[in-house]
């Protein structure tokens, strides 16, 4: 008899054993994903196209604000940073979206190495100097006129020939899908385990050589280049682009959300999180649309109040039991 049939606990599993398990689940839930436009409505369409999009920013965000320790509040930049530049190779060179995505995610990937100096600072305060990075990108959008100020991008008109809904959410899904499978192999990688053990302790990480700056370089750029592609790729489905929507506080503020009520530091809790929390809030906007806010802001105190672990632990007490 084993000792975890005599304590009662279930074995734990091998890195290679959990990243298999995260790939089925990732497999399924893209499969699923995948049959759902043929059942639903153009509106329920769009509604898991903004999913999509949160779990995919949450999920990216998780790796340098969850595994890695390093919460950053300004991470919406870089889904600007992405947006913009589609617009201005879409619009100004007149490159296929393909490229336009791409570029975006090199773009971001490559203002992130801007935020490297801030890992100097931990904690509150590097978290305080992200949110600054962010505003001051903003400002200059704003007032800067290659970027046309705050004139809006008009990327709808400009391109109808992808302005299909089904091309937009199956474009969103495959996004997805390469963000968490991405992220599956990075934490299963040497660059995964580095990162956990500097969240862990940095000064004990350090002391047995790993490069610690090196690799939470790593993590930021890797956490960037996704938003960028997803801000690139978002663009044109919003049609209008101006510092207001792709610049939102709110939209760093939902990576963070999803990425704790899911379950911080693992790879299926931005998922759960960021499907629970869409369906809760439509539910609350078509039904009590003025405790819309109150529902969506006590359901979020619940989680972190009475399972800090996020809806993952919640589930594997379930299981457990």
């Amino acid at each position: 008899m084993t000792i975890e049939a005599v304590s009662g606990r279930a074995p734990r599993l091998s890195p290679v054993s959990e990243s298999r398990r995260q790939l089925l689940f990732i497999a399924a839930f893209l499969g699923i994903a995948a049959i759902m436009p043929f059942f639903l409505d153009g509106y329920w369409q769009r509604v898991l196209i903004f999913t999509f999009v949160n779990i995919a920013l949450a999920s990216s965000w998780n790796v340098i604000g969850g595994v890695a320790g390093y919460p950053s509040f300004g991470h919406g930049a870089f889904f600007g940073i992405g947006a913009y530049t589609s617009a201005l190779l879409m619009i100004r060179g007149d490159y296929p979206l393909v490229v336009a995505i791409l570029g975006g995610g090199l773009a971001a990937g490559l203002f992130a190495l801007c935020f490297i100096p801030l890992f100097r600072q931990r904690g509150f305060y590097f978290a305080l100097s992200t949110l600054a990075a962010q505003l001051a990108v903003e400002n200059i959008v704003r007032n800067w006129s290659f970027t046309r100020g705050i004139e809006a991008w008009d990327m709808g008109w400009n391109f109808p020939d992808i302005g299909s809904l089904n091309f937009f959410y199956y474009l969103m899904l495959g996004l997805l899908g390469l963000c968490l499978v991405s992220i599956v192999f990075l934490l299963g990688s040497r660059v995964g385990y580095a990162l956990k053990a500097i969240h862990k302790d940095e000064v004990v990480a350090a002391s047995v050589g790993i490069p610690t700056t090196r690799y939470k370089a790593i993590a930021l750029v890797f956490s960037a280049v996704w938003p960028g592609m997803l801000g690139a790729a978002y663009g044109p489905f919003l049609v209008f682009i101006s510092p207001d929507n792709v610049f939102n506080l709110t939209i760093t503020l939902n990576m963070i959300l999803i990425a704790i009520f899911g379950g911080i530091g693992t790879v299926i809790g931005p998922v759960l999180g960021g499907l629970v929390l869409s369906v809760i809030d439509q539910i609350a906007w078509a039904n009590f649309l003025e405790y819309h806010h109150l529902i969506y802001g006590l359901m979020i105190v619940a989680i972190i109040s009475f399972w800090p672990g996020g809806l993952v632990s919640l589930i594997a007490k379930w299981r457990a039991r």
